[in-house]
């Protein structure tokens, strides 16, 4: 799919063509080959393929060349409406156009068309801009929504209700949810902060100082986005470790009850495969009251070690 946005609205009856010609930025999304053609004729030059854009060598994500810049980001979103693999973001800029070349959805970019659909900015570099602006955006509020729902997981595992340990499960299924959008997080921010950097160090004449300025407030943005996404490592994991622990818990305390009732049951078993031969010399066999003594004794082989038990608090 190709959209274009210009600087001045689109006018009425205008077909595709004139209006990838007027505009400052083209938007394909798993494009097919004539929508390739098309952002290229428009951009002066070729679009990588999508196996270039996934490229991790480090010399690949950035480069400029003459008057067009080339950031290529091979983690950025996830397929098949979040539950994909991740997918990788080309960045074309030149001075009259901004191409940005992606294969899944992306909320950043859903706000940066929201954004150019009302204020629509003036240059290819504005909505460059802009784009880093939108990605570190929706970062923070996406991260925010995540420590939030961390937040009620703790409150609910560290909870004393009934059921509690059944909630445990879903915590851990939870938490496993969590982690991956963090990592999707993570692995964006990474190499959109990596393209970011190198470009604010060897940043070409024609973004001015003003745009540069944005971009370096958007460089410390998602700095301070990987602190947090430190901390949020850090609470998953010992959400997860809690999780667990009580888990063990719970196991421990069922093998304790299943010790104790195997060793309160072990004397009279003792006494009454004793009194269970069918021996004519057993004494007991002609007491008038043996029968009574016998269920007395194997009683009092059981509340006996119960009561041991209870003394020593080992339940």
């Amino acid at each position: 799919m190709l959209t274009a946005y210009s600087a001045q609205s689109p006018k009425p009856g205008q077909d595709v063509d004139s209006a990838v010609g007027r505009a400052i930025w083209l938007d394909l999304v798993d494009p097919g080959e004539d929508e390739r053609k098309r952002a290229a004729t428009a951009l002066g030059a070729e679009l990588p393929t999508r196996e270039q854009i996934s490229s991790i060598e480090l010399s690949s994500r950035v480069r400029i060349e003459d008057e067009l810049l080339r950031i290529n980001i091979p983690a950025f979103a996830r397929g098949d409406g979040g539950r994909g693999v991740l997918t990788p973001l080309g960045i074309l800029l030149s001075p009259a156009l901004l191409v940005t070349l992606r294969y899944a959805e992306s909320p950043a970019f859903d706000r940066l068309a929201k954004t150019a659909g009302e204020t629509r900015p003036g240059t290819s570099v504005d909505a460059f801009v802009g784009l880093f602006e939108a990605v570190a955006g929706t970062a923070a509020d996406r991260m925010q929504e995540l420590s939030g729902e961390l937040s009620q997981l703790s409150h609910e595992t560290f909870s004393d209700r009934v059921g509690h340990s059944g909630m445990l499960r879903r915590v851990l299924f939870e938490i496993g949810r969590i982690q991956r959008h963090v990592t999707q997080i993570r692995s964006a921010l990474l190499g959109v902060q990596r393209g970011l950097s190198h470009l604010c160090d060897t940043a070409p004449k024609w973004i001015s100082r003003q745009q540069l300025t944005r971009l370096q407030v958007a460089l410390s943005d998602l700095k301070a986005l990987g602190e947090f996404d430190q901390q949020l490592d850090d609470k998953m994991q010992f959400l997860l470790d809690a999780a667990l622990g009580f888990i063990n818990n719970d196991q421990n305390d069922i093998m304790r009850v299943l010790t104790i009732v195997s060793v309160v049951t072990i004397p009279p078993m003792i006494l009454a495969g004793i009194w269970g031969m069918n021996f004519k010399t057993i004494h007991e066999y002609d007491w008038p009251y043996g029968y009574v003594f016998a269920l007395t004794m194997i009683v009092l082989s059981m509340l006996l070690p119960l009561a041991w038990f209870k003394w020593k608090k080992w339940f």
